[in-house]
């Protein structure tokens, strides 16, 4: 369970240790028993086997843990993880498949153009909630809590360890709420978010979370929150809540977040500012999306079948 090197580091120090404790002690003849000095032959018998056969066992355990963090690695490799956008929207980050390499597509890959009909940006509906890229639907989520009252610190990029926002009460150092927002337009948030997010509040002890979503939750993920003080908000109360805000934030709200353009999805890697570009493999004729900093940096999204969402 140690890194290999702590294994060598231990060997080394067991071994001068057993040979220093197997050094024997002058001994004045007619000074000791009989029984002392066998008691004390044994003992130095036992620190002198030590001395080969502990460091002996921490080289193994360094060659075996060597073994499991090269093998880690190269499954790493071969298996990379990227974030995909499927019918429903983005979802979790899933293993490559291993017959298709998209990274490789970039060399012959063409730009497509948009083909999506324009959706009115004048008052707040399903379709204009289900047409956020994912960012766009995080910011929206932000703003909303700020107009309760909240101060909001968002996650820019990467990972976000299963919490998109912290909200903090007016005054406070420490947040009180975390959220974790899901822009599906119509697959259903299943109980591993929220399984998820109650880890994350155990581990920091926040003892509030909400799950933001744009299209419905599961029966177990219903089930799991309840008890936990975890509020899962679909995509139609979400509206409902938007509606029930003062027309003037209402609108200031959705000219935020329809600035400009708010459906082409934002780089999970990159983050905010860096959007990516729908392209088409010149291979198959499948389009994906794939970082507009390629080949800096090499994230890509799949797109789905039925839908295919660009901007």
């Amino acid at each position: 369970m140690l890194p290999w090197w702590a294994g060598i580091l231990l060997a080394i120090a067991f071994y001068f240790l057993m040979r220093w404790l197997a050094a024997p002690e002058p001994v004045v003849p007619g000074s000791r028993a009989p029984a002392a000095v066998v008691s004390s032959a044994l003992t130095t018998g036992f620190y002198l086997a030590g001395q080969w056969i502990l460091p002996a066992i921490f080289l193994i355990g360094a060659v075996i843990s060597g073994a499991r963090a090269v093998r880690g690695s190269r499954d790493v490799r071969s298996q990379r993880l990227e974030p995909t956008w499927g019918d429903s929207g983005m979802t979790s980050r899933v293993p490559k498949e291993a017959h298709r390499d998209l990274y490789e597509d970039w060399k012959d890959a063409t730009e497509s153009q948009p083909d999506q009909a324009p959706i009115p940006t004048d008052r707040w509906s399903m379709d204009l909630l289900k047409r956020l890229e994912w960012k766009r639907f995080e910011i929206l989520c932000s703003v909303y809590f700020e107009a309760l009252g909240f101060r909001f610190q968002r996650t820019h990029a990467g990972a976000d360890g299963g919490v998109d926002i912290r909200l903090y009460s007016d005054g406070a150092s420490d947040p009180g709420i975390f959220v974790q927002c899901k822009a599906w337009r119509d697959r259903q948030v299943g109980v591993a978010t929220v399984r998820e997010l109650f880890g994350v509040m155990n581990a920091e002890g926040v003892g509030e979370g909400i799950v933001i979503s744009t299209s419905m939750f599961s029966l177990d993920a219903l089930a799991f929150a309840k008890g936990k003080n975890i509020h899962l908000i679909s995509g139609e109360e979400f509206l409902g809540k938007l509606l029930d805000l003062d027309l003037a934030r209402q609108d200031s709200i959705r000219k935020l977040v329809t600035d400009g353009d708010f459906t082409t999805p934002t780089c999970p890697s990159c983050g905010d500012g860096v959007q990516m570009k729908l392209r088409v493999s010149r291979k198959d004729g499948s389009r994906f999306w794939g970082c507009s900093r390629y080949p800096a940096c090499r994230t890509t999204m799949r797109v789905g079948n039925q839908e295919v969402l660009s901007g």
